[in-house]
């Protein structure tokens, strides 16, 4: 098979896995096309890795992919949206105003 040949294959591939809305990642349910690499590294892992993985975790191998990626995702993406930044000088007066004073009350344990 020709290399013009493999790649026309691989394009119609990767257009298969990625059919669905065609909104550029944000399709619900969307394919993704995954090649495994030939040794693991920082970047990739092999088929045989990830069926190990599967293995012990007793998972589907579609399952660890997913697995990795959520654990991924909580750690490099922010969990909440950014907020505006810091108060005013008059937001802080207004909340200190609003808020009053609070009398602080000692707490009795009636378990004892």
């Amino acid at each position: 098979m020709s290399t013009s040949q493999i790649r026309s294959k691989r394009k119609a591939a990767g257009s298969r896995a990625g059919s669905g809305s065609g909104s550029g990642g944000h399709d619900k349910g969307g394919k993704l096309l995954v090649s495994f690499r030939s040794k693991d590294g920082l970047l990739g892992v092999t088929r045989s890795t990830v069926r190990k993985l599967a293995a012990e975790l007793h998972l589907k191998e579609t399952q660890v992919v997913h697995f990795a990626l959520r654990r991924l995702a909580d750690s490099v993406l922010p969990g909440y949206e950014p907020d505006d930044g810091p108060l005013t000088d008059e937001q802080l007066a207004t909340v200190r105003r609003l808020a009053g004073r609070q009398e602080i009350h000692s707490v009795s344990s009636t378990l004892l």
